[in-house]
């Protein structure tokens, strides 16, 4: 007997060595119940001489002998239990027995009962193994007192000492099994005779009561957020907003809004949370951050200086017909390519005049020529040499017909340069009066003028002053210093 029982012994320190890792579930119940069958051992506790004790060698040997066993035929151990914190428990355990065997010897049975009030120590704390694991031993230490049905019947006080292990094969009832050692107080080992014995129980482990830490109606076995309370909706999670979505996984967790967007309003209904969306009251699209792009440019129209006509990205979003880099609303000539400095129009000719200004697009001239070419230095030359054989009446603005050969070839060369403007100026030279000779050569100049505009010049092209005797380009004191003074003058006004 003494060999199988220490077989039995090693089977069950190494099942739990093996299993002590597996886990089953557990609710986290703050109340258990224990009840089952109950042993009371004295032989064991005291050992022949009346040393008293488990130290005394051998006595290892007869804890499980059960030939000392005192019983009863039912359920004689009950314990209640309350957790205080993960490690620490509070239990009352109370016992019963009918002793028919004190040290070896029988005797006639007597009732018998103890109790105790014990603090125990539990190992699924979650330090030391898994606080859901299904193996969970424990120690426990305390004291109670001590019933034997004898000629005084009194109770005697005890402390007590005990290790035991509960397995939870189902999510709240297990088996439990324990042994304790339980010493006697009193001078004169008790009424037995026997100042100390042992209690083995086993039986069946029921643990039960809600725990609810943060007082939410949600058990914390079944609450996400044990120690915050929220609605069953979000498994106790706080959910300020109400959206169902836990206030810990809620992107927005003080704005209402759907799941599919991580709780967060999308108040245009686009598909883009507000947060996200850079028009919130206007419906768009993802790729445009929640804006619209009515052109679909892929420039959303808030940033679209052209919302309703497809343009790139690089123009604000507004259309460059001619691929010139001038936007359409910036070019004169949008279906021309042109340059940037001429507002999108081209300079054909290059000569810094746009076409569109350019009256002679395909040949240079300067600006000031419209873009056409100017007369070549010859041709200036020629009509200054043909201005100074013009003839007058003497004292009149009367020009004479002699002369009327050199206007045409003068007034020939002005049709040859269409975009040209020319300056006729009329000079006297110091003989009469002064203001006299100044409206001669006024009306000398203006004579000229007309002579050209009726050979079809335009005269919008033609300018004429007189400055009298003030200009002399010769001695007046001479005849001939006179004569060159008395003159008509034809310049070219558009100079580069």
């Amino acid at each position: 007997m003494r060999n199988v029982s220490k077989i039995l012994c090693m089977t069950v320190l190494m099942t739990c060595f093996i299993l002590e890792n597996m886990y089953a579930q557990s609710s986290k119940r703050p109340w258990m119940i224990n009840g089952g069958a109950n042993v009371i051992d004295f032989n064991a506790a005291n050992k022949t001489d009346g040393a008293g004790g488990l130290s005394e060698p051998g006595g290892f040997s007869d804890f499980f002998k059960t030939e000392n066993w005192n019983t009863l035929p039912a359920i004689a151990k009950l314990t209640i239990a309350r957790s205080l914190n993960p490690s620490l428990a509070l239990d009352l355990q109370l016992g019963g027995a009918r002793i028919t065997k004190l040290f070896e010897n029988t005797t006639s049975a007597r009732a018998f009962a103890d109790g105790d009030l014990n603090l125990r120590y539990k190992f699924d704390n979650g330090y030391i193994i898994h606080e859901n694991s299904w193996f969970a031993p424990y120690i426990f230490v305390g004291g109670g007192g001590t019933y034997l049905d004898n000629t005084d019947k009194d109770v005697r006080p005890h402390i007590d000492g005990g290790v035991g292990f509960n397995f939870w094969f189902w999510k709240d009832v297990g088996f439990f099994v324990q042994s304790s050692y339980k010493w006697i107080a009193g001078g004169d080992k008790d009424v037995i005779g026997k100042q100390s014995y042992l209690n083995h129980s086993a039986g069946v482990a029921v643990r039960f009561g809600k725990k609810d830490t943060d007082k939410d109606g949600i058990e914390d076995d079944a609450d996400a957020c044990p120690t915050e309370p929220g609605p069953a909706s979000t498994m106790g999670c706080p959910d300020a907003d109400g959206d169902g979505i836990p206030d810990k996984t809620d992107a927005c967790p003080n704005q209402a809004g759907p799941a599919s967007l991580s709780g967060c309003p999308d108040s245009d209904g686009d598909g883009v949370a507000d947060k996200d969306d850079r028009c919130p009251n206007a419906a768009g699209s993802v790729d445009m951050k929640g804006c619209p792009d009515r052109d679909a440019d892929l420039v959303a129209d808030i940033d679209d200086q052209c919302p309703d006509q497809k343009g790139l990205a690089e123009f604000q979003g507004c259309p460059d017909t001619d691929g010139d880099g001038v936007p359409d609303k910036q070019d004169a000539c949008p279906t021309q390519k042109g340059l940037a400095q001429f507002q999108g129009c081209p300079d054909t000719d290059g000569d810094g005049v746009p076409d569109t200004k350019d009256h002679c697009p395909n040949q240079a001239g300067p600006a000031s020529n419209a873009g056409c070419p100017l007369p070549p230095p010859e041709v200036i030359q020629k009509i200054n040499l043909s201005a100074k054989s013009i003839q007058f009446q003497t004292g009149k603005d009367i020009i004479t017909k002699l002369s009327y050969p050199v206007l045409d070839i003068i007034a020939e060369i002005m049709q040859q340069y269409p975009d040209t403007k020319w300056e006729i100026d009329g000079h006297t030279d110091n003989v009469g009066n002064d203001v006299k000779n100044m409206d001669l050569s006024d009306r000398r100049a203006a004579s000229v003028k007309n002579y050209f505009i009726g050979k079809g010049v335009n005269s919008d092209r033609l300018s004429s002053h007189g400055f009298g005797e003030t200009t002399p380009i010769a001695d007046n004191k001479t005849s001939a210093g006179r004569a060159k003074n008395r003159r008509v003058e034809i310049k070219l006004m558009n100079q580069q």
